[in-house]
């Protein structure tokens, strides 16, 4: 299950760059995003030719309750930090999306104190919202995010609700 889930996560990857490349105004980044629960693939693609609005998109795996798969979407807004004095090109980050998860066995939320458990093969979907920081490098196309993702389940609540990670990118 594992590896059908790679597979398609890759090709959806691959067929969205291939998108990209077609558009003359696009900025792109694809890499790896390592967090407290989710993991894995991060696609961010921005609509307008400032790099101020688009899409992020990311598929992998979750350490939530035993662990699982999952999917998010975000709709993001990236804002240049201005000081003049650090001349650093950091930008705040900020989003609000959704996810769906599929855990195959012991998914469970708590109530008044307790786990009480899903039944086998659950899937779990809800509200996210996502605010960070991006580095970006100037001399190599790579970019560095660390963010925040307080998230809810609507469809099958869990146990947990924020998320941390960092995030490496290779520009597009």
């Amino acid at each position: 299950m594992k590896k059908i889930f790679t597979l398609i996560s890759l090709i959806i990857s691959l067929l969205f760059l291939n998108v990209c490349v077609v558009n003359a105004q696009y900025t792109t980044g694809v890499g790896v995003r390592v967090g407290k629960f989710a993991s894995g693939v991060d696609v961010k693609h921005f609509l307008d030719a400032n790099g101020n609005t688009g899409f992020q998109l990311m598929a992998g795996i979750t350490r939530e309750a035993k662990g699982g798969y999952i999917a998010k979407g975000y709709f993001v807004k990236q804002v240049p930090i201005m000081n003049s004095l650090l001349r650093i090109p950091i930008d705040i980050v900020f989003g609000i999306g959704g996810h769906a998860s599929y855990f195959k066995y012991d998914y469970y939320t708590i109530k008044e104190g307790n786990p009480v458990y899903y039944k086998d093969q659950t899937i779990a979907a809800g509200f996210d919202a996502m605010i960070g920081l991006e580095y970006d490098t100037r001399k190599i196309p790579f970019t560095i995010t660390l963010d925040a993702n307080p998230f809810y389940s609507i469809l099958k609540p869990g146990p947990e609700w924020m998320d941390f990670g960092i995030t490496g990118r290779l520009k597009f």
